[in-house]
């Protein structure tokens, strides 16, 4: 099972495992953490998931 915290007793994201004091932000959902690292780089895939299906329906 994941732990949120670290040996420092800090939170960590839930997907890259950075400590609480290794980012900007720390975003809390139900059981999980994300960190705006995380959220930019999920941004970026959507982002370019969005752009090749726009290109398809344009050609």
């Amino acid at each position: 099972m994941f732990k949120f915290e670290n040996e420092k007793g800090q939170l960590k994201c839930s997907f890259c495992a950075k400590a609480q004091d290794q980012v900007k932000k720390l975003i809390a959902g139900p059981g999980v953490y994300i960190c705006d690292e995380c959220i930019e780089l999920c941004n970026e895939i959507i982002d370019e998931d969005v752009n090749e299906q726009s290109g398809l329906e344009m050609g």
